[in-house]
């Protein structure tokens, strides 16, 4: 039998180094903007940000598959009933009908944003399928505790987009040859998923019973939050002039590098939200996230200019003051993060709700008035994060209860294959 003190610290171990693993792929997408920014410019990166986005948006059950899948297979959650799952048969039911209809409305989405080529739309399609399964993928790693695995997963994943950024920019790709350079390394991410998870792939069920019921939960916070980080850049395509657009869509991935980020920190509480003190839990991830952000800002507001042009070129000098106030906005959104991310380990939806209402708010604000310039978007949006914000601050500090049969002493950090 294990020392507790020495099964702590592995277990405090292997979250460093799942933390190092994401803190890396998200560095390694900086370096895929910055070959992106170079090789397409302001007015074509814009539009390959906005389809991405709208990609990132049907993708969204891919997150949720990989907190319900993690949540089932999670020790404490035996005494619940639940019964544990790969998720892999409605991931990939999922993720061909997204294809189809994706596929379908691809002229009207190349036309909206602006891309050029209907195959732009098909490759981000073909795309939606894989993606989901990954997500399955990392469910099952991260509920069997195996972060090494699961690091190893976001560090491919990171890599292989990197290199189809590099053969893009070397090459110099269109938007169409891009997202068929991405397309491949989906293929790549899920491929690799697929190996690491295979054993559990053999003995575990394809889906199982109220996993459609959790999925909508799920889905509907997770859905939420990721509106709430990337509605702007389609508004900002919609309302702004090309230029205009690829700078902010620039200047707007500054800020979603904090969620990438401390994104390790949101999935790291999901099991651990089942344990003896959740509130100290979120707390604790609470101010590792700001900790993060204001080290981050700090870094930025040396020479906003500087930055923005290195990822960038010179072309986004302009915008290196809307980058800084985006990394602000960034902070706001990570802490949602956690906290909706907490939110869905407990299968709640308050905090959710909540954020949709501010999405559809901020959106409404910005469609009718708020849409002259980048500051004015990006300043609506900030409200928003900032209401989210202290709205799950509030909600931490009054207190959550663990469900009903929860095990929490098998519910720490990974424990490792």
């Amino acid at each position: 039998m294990k020392n507790p003190a020495t099964k702590g610290y592995r277990h405090q171990a292997l979250a460093a180094v799942l933390g190092l693993a994401m803190g890396l792929s998200n560095l390694l997408g900086y370096l895929m903007v910055l070959l992106l920014t170079r090789s397409l410019g302001p007015a074509d990166f814009g539009g390959y940000t906005a389809l991405s986005t709208y990609g990132v948006l049907l993708a969204i059950p891919a997150g949720a598959f990989q907190i319900v899948v993690a949540r089932r297979l999670s020790s404490g959650w035996a005494d619940t009933g639940l019964r544990g799952t790969s998720g892999i048969g409605s991931a990939a039911l999922l993720g061909v009908v997204f294809f189809a209809i994706t596929t379908v409305l691809a002229p009207w989405l190349v036309e909206i944003f602006h891309v050029g080529s209907t195959w732009s739309a098909v490759f981000l399609a073909a795309m939606l399928p894989p993606m989901m399964l990954t997500g399955c993928f990392q469910g099952i790693l991260l509920g069997r505790q195996r972060l090494r695995q699961l690091s190893i997963l976001y560090l491919v994943t990171a890599v292989s987009r990197v290199l189809a950024a590099a053969v893009a920019a070397m090459f110099a790709f269109s938007v169409r040859d891009v997202f068929a350079a991405m397309f491949l390394a989906t293929l790549v991410s899920a491929a690799t998923g697929a190996w690491l998870t295979r054993t559990d792939l053999r003995s575990l069920p394809r889906s199982a019973h109220g996993l459609t019921g959790e999925m909508l939960r799920s889905n509907s916070t997770l859905a939420a939050y990721v509106a709430l980080t990337n509605i702007d850049v389609l508004l900002a395509r919609h309302f702004l002039d090309p230029h205009e657009s690829g700078g902010y869509a620039l200047a707007s991935t500054f800020g979603r590098a904090m969620c990438w980020g401390t994104q390790f920190v949101a999935l790291i509480i999901v099991p651990r939200m089942h344990g003896t003190n959740p509130t100290r839990t979120l707390l604790r991830a609470s101010l590792l996230v700001l900790t993060i952000g204001l080290c981050g800002t700090a870094l930025i507001a040396v020479d906003p200019g500087l930055f923005i042009t290195l990822a960038g070129g010179a072309e986004f000098t302009e915008y290196g003051s809307l980058a800084l106030i985006c990394v602000v906005l960034g902070i706001a959104w990570a802490l949602a993060q956690v906290w909706l991310f907490s939110e869905m380990s407990t299968d709640s939806g308050v905090l959710g709700a909540l954020t949709w209402v501010v999405v559809g708010v901020q959106s409404a604000t910005i469609w009718l008035w708020a849409h002259e310039s980048p500051g004015q978007i990006v300043g609506v949006c900030l409200a928003g994060a900032l209401l989210i914000a202290v709205a799950g601050l509030l909600r931490v500090l009054r207190g959550r209860r663990p469900p009903d049969g929860a095990r929490p002493e098998l519910l720490v950090l990974a424990d490792g294959p």
